[in-house]
């Protein structure tokens, strides 16, 4: 039977155990079609931070899935979470590659993925105060719904009063680490490049990797630094310990 937004904010309301929520948040969206559901809280923007460093949680996707994404660092090079906080609407993952510009490591993700038979999802983005964001995917296995505008929006506002809910039970969370710490090997191949004075077009021969790919990870580099030119994110890198010296 499927649980209506109103029965849903009715059963939300009276939660004060953040489990409790988790089981009801997963009956709605089970109670919808979907078979896996994974939730992840951050702060500001979604860094990939590593297992012990972010809040997350699944629950019906494959274990030995979730073994990958952590085990083999998929996190990093995952870009719903990214593509979400730039987005305010949910997104089928099988829309992804017409969405955005994609870097060789996020299509192998997209591959892996594919590979696992995970199927299609449905990515929905959810905000709070002080910067404290979060995600939902929301898989349906092999067959993509056929899912009206009316009910998208049903499901994200079901996924945001879970979100707020979540955030009033945890007012003392932690954020995680940001920054340096995030950043993925191939964006600290770019930096070292750029600390070493290369320019794009040169990073992008010496790493076998298109200019556009280059310019993506320089992007991404700079927000994760928060800088605005080469030089700085060259002089953070370095204090950070992300490369040796240039010099």
């Amino acid at each position: 039977m499927t649980i209506t937004l109103q029965e849903h904010i009715a059963r939300v309301k009276p939660i004060t155990q953040t489990d409790m929520l988790w089981e009801v948040t997963r009956d709605f969206y089970y109670s919808h079609g979907a078979r896996m559901i994974a939730y992840r809280h951050f702060i500001g923007r979604p860094e990939q931070e590593p297992r012990e460093q972010m809040m997350f949680v699944s629950e019906g996707f494959p274990q030995d899935f979730i073994d990958r994404l952590f085990d083999e660092r998929l996190i990093l090079v995952n870009p719903i979470p990214e593509l979400a906080s730039r987005t305010a609407d949910p997104f089928f993952w099988s829309d992804i590659p017409s969405m955005t510009e994609l870097v060789d490591e996020e299509e192998a993700f997209l591959d892996v993925l594919a590979e696992m038979k995970i199927g299609d999802g449905l990515a929905i983005q959810v905000f709070g105060p002080m910067a404290r964001n979060g995600i939902f995917n929301v898989g349906f296995g092999k067959t993509r719904p056929d899912l009206d505008m009316r009910v998208l929006k049903e499901l994200q506002l079901a996924g945001q009063l879970s979100h707020l809910a979540f955030i009033r039970m945890t007012p003392d969370y932690i954020p995680p680490a940001h920054g340096a710490a995030t950043m993925t090997e191939r964006e600290r191949e770019v930096l070292e490049w750029i600390a070493r004075g290369k320019s794009n077009s040169v990073i992008a021969d010496i790493l076998g990797i298109s200019v556009h790919t280059v310019d993506t990870h320089v992007r991404r580099i700079f927000r994760k630094l928060e800088v605005n030119d080469r030089t700085t994110a060259a002089v953070k890198g370095l204090g950070a310990g992300l490369f040796p010296s240039a010099a």
